[in-house]
C-alpha cells in the first residue's frame, strides 16, 4: 500500500465515512448488466444450491436445486441457468459494424458486449467452477445432457477466463469496483463482505456507519453475500428444509412435494433477496461515478475478444477449453496478463490524477519543473541521419525508482509524446532527471508547437507500457518433451466429462 493510498485509509477511519481514490470509474458499466447471486454447498466445489439471476432490479430470477447432491437436478439446474445466461449473451449477438482497415479483407465485430457482476471474488469461482463442469458433458450416448449445458459452459469459461485479464468488463465483481474507488476504515479482507464496504460507502438513511457495520456482521440481519450460507442457516433452516424435501419425495407424495420445494424456495429467496438489492445500489452508485477516457478503448477490446470467441462459437466446430493450458498457452496467458495489467496501470495514470499521485509516492512516477532544455539538439543515427533528439532536465521532489533507459509518456503533453530517461542525479532533497524525447514532435522539419518541453513548464512521467520487449514463444510442436501435453479432442472431452459431478445415475 502506497502513502497516498494509506492515507486516504487513516482519513476514511478518522471520519467514518469512505474516501474517493480515484477521480474517474475505470471499468465500463453496461447499461444492462446481468446482475449473478450465486450460491453453493458448503465443502463442495461447484455444487450449486440456488442463483438469483437478471438483467433488472424488479424481475429477477430464482433457481433452486432441491438435492444439491442429485445429478439430475443439478443438471436441470444447470440447463435453466444456460438458457438465461446464453439469452442474455445472444441479445448483444444482433448488430455489427464495420471496423475500418487498410487491407483489402473487411472485418466487423459486434457493437457491444455483456457484463456479468457478481458480488466477491469467490462468484467467479462459482461460474468457473460451473463452467469446468458443464463444459465436458456430451449431448449423446450414456447420460446425455441438453446442448445448452456444454454450451454454456464453455461461455462461462470464457468469461471467467476474460476476468482474469486486467481492464476486461466482462465478468466484473461489485466489491472489487467498489474498493477501486472508494478507500475504507477496513481491512481489504473485509472490503470483499458486499454488506460492510457499502455500509462505509453509502449507509442506509438514518442508520450510523458503526450501526451498518453491525448489522453487516449479522447473518440474521445481513445473510452472506455468498457463495456459501452462513453455518448457522445451514444448520438451522437450509438442512431441514431440503430433508423435508427428500422425505416428500421418496414417499411420492406430489402435493407434499411441491410444498416442501415451494418452502425451500422461499427460504432461499429471504436469503438471497438483501444481496440482491445490494448489488442494484452497487451498481446505481457506481453509474453516478464519471468513466475514464481510456475506458472506451478497454471496452472494445472486449467487444472485439466477444466477438472473436461468438465467430468461434458459430462454427459448429468449438471445443471445450483444456482443464489447464500446455506450457506455450499458459505463457502466452501469462504474458497477456502481464501486459494487460501494465497497460492498465498507465491508462488509470494517465486518466486520473489520483492514481498518478499513488504511484508518484511510490516512486513508479515522477512530476516537477524543467530546469534545463536543448530543444535543438541532434543526433545522428545508425544510419548515418540525423534527427531530433532533444533534451531536458526535470527537476523533482518526488522519490525515483525507475532506471535509466526507461520509456516514458506523460500526461502533460499531447498524445504520442514519448521520451526516454538518460540519468539521475541527486540535487539535495531533489533529484535532477535528464530526458530525452523520442517521439510525438511531429513529421517535418519544424516539430509542432507544444510538443517540445520549455524552460519552466512543469511535467509528470511514468513509465510507457510497452517498454518491455514481446517475449518469442516457440511453436507447439517444438515444445520440449518435458513441457508436452496431449492436444485437446473429443477423447480428452470424453475423460474429462465425468469430473466432480460423475457420471452416476
Amino acid at each position: 500500500m502506497s502513502r497516498v493510498s494509506a492515507l486516504a485509509h487513516v482519513e476514511a477511519m478518522a471520519t467514518m465515512t469512505a474516501v474517493p481514490l480515484t477521480r474517474f470509474r475505470h471499468r465500463r458499466l453496461s447499461e444492462r448488466p446481468l446482475v449473478v447471486v450465486p450460491l453453493t454447498m458448503a465443502g463442495e466445489a461447484g455444487t450449486p444450491v440456488s442463483v438469483l439471476v437478471g438483467d433488472a432490479k424488479r424481475s429477477p430470477t430464482l433457481l433452486v436445486v432441491g438435492q444439491p447432491r442429485d445429478r439430475n437436478q443439478r443438471i436441470a439446474f444447470a440447463a435453466e441457468f444456460g438458457r438465461i445466461v446464453l439469452d442474455y449473451l445472444n441479445s448483444f449477438r444482433l448488430n455489427r459494424r464495420e471496423i475500418p482497415s487498410r487491407s483489402k479483407e473487411k472485418s466487423s465485430r459486434y457493437c457491444n458486449a455483456p457484463q456479468l457482476i457478481v458480488p466477491n471474488p469467490g462468484g467467479i469461482r462459482v461460474l468457473a467452477d460451473l463452467g469446468r463442469i458443464c463444459r465436458f458433458r456430451r449431448t449423446t450416448g450414456p447420460y446425455p445432457v441438453p446442448a445448452v449445458v456444454p454450451e454454456s459452459g464453455m461461455w462461462l469459461t470464457f468469461l471467467a477466463e476474460s476476468a482474469e485479464q486486467a481492464g476486461t468488463s466482462m465478468l466484473v465483481v461489485a466489491t472489487d469496483l467498489l474498493a477501486e474507488h472508494w478507500a475504507t476504515g477496513q481491512s481489504a479482507l473485509e472490503d470483499r463482505n458486499l454488506a460492510s464496504l457499502l455500509a462505509w460507502i453509502a449507509p442506509p438513511a438514518g442508520v450510523t456507519v458503526e450501526q451498518a457495520l453491525a448489522d453487516a456482521e449479522n447473518p440474521t440481519v445481513c445473510p452472506p453475500a455468498g457463495p456459501s450460507t452462513s453455518p448457522e442457516f445451514d444448520n438451522t433452516y437450509l438442512a431441514p428444509a431440503i430433508k423435508r424435501a427428500d422425505a416428500a419425495r421418496a414417499a411420492g407424495d406430489e402435493r407434499a412435494a411441491a410444498a416442501t420445494h415451494a418452502e425451500l424456495r422461499d427460504l432461499l429467496n429471504d436469503q438471497m433477496k438483501p444481496t440482491w438489492r445490494m448489488m442494484w445500489t452497487a451498481v446505481s452508485l457506481l453509474r453516478g461515478v464519471p468513466e475514464a477516457p481510456r475506458a472506451a478503448a478497454r471496452f472494445d477490446g472486449d467487444c472485439a475478444s466477444f466477438t472473436a470467441y461468438s465467430d468461434y462459437q458459430d462454427t459448429g466446430t468449438a471445443l471445450p477449453q483444456p482443464k489447464r493450458d500446455n506450457a506455450i498457452a499458459a505463457a502466452r496467458r501469462l504474458s497477456r496478463l502481464e501486459r494487460a495489467l501494465a497497460d492498465l496501470e498507465t491508462d488509470m495514470a494517465l486518466d486520473d490524477p489520483f492514481v498518478l499521485a499513488d504511484r508518484r509516492s511510490v516512486g513508479e512516477a515522477f512530476a516537477g519543473e524543467v530546469v534545463a532544455a536543448e530543444p535543438d539538439r541532434f543526433v545522428t543515427t545508425e544510419k548515418n541521419s540525423r534527427v531530433r533528439r532533444p533534451l531536458i532536465t526535470v527537476r523533482t521532489l518526488d522519490p525515483t525508482r525507475l532506471a535509466d533507459g526507461i520509456s516514458l509518456v506523460s500526461p502533460s503533453m499531447p498524445k504520442g509524446h514519448k521520451a526516454t530517461i538518460i540519468s539521475t542525479e541527486r540535487d539535495d532533497d531533489a533529484s535532477l532527471v535528464t530526458i530525452e524525447i523520442t517521439g510525438g514532435m511531429g513529421g517535418g522539419r519544424i516539430p509542432k508547437a507544444g510538443t517540445i518541453p520549455v524552460h519552466g513548464q512543469y511535467l509528470k512521467y511514468l513509465p510507457a507500457p510497452g517498454w518491455r520487449p514481446i517475449p518469442v514463444f516457440p511453436d507447439r510442436g517444438h515444445t520440449p518433451w518435458t513441457h508436452s501435453t496431449a492436444e485437446p479432442g473429443p477423447e480428452t472431452a470424453d475423460a474429462d466429462a465425468a469430473e466432480e459431478w460423475g457420471d452416476d445415475a
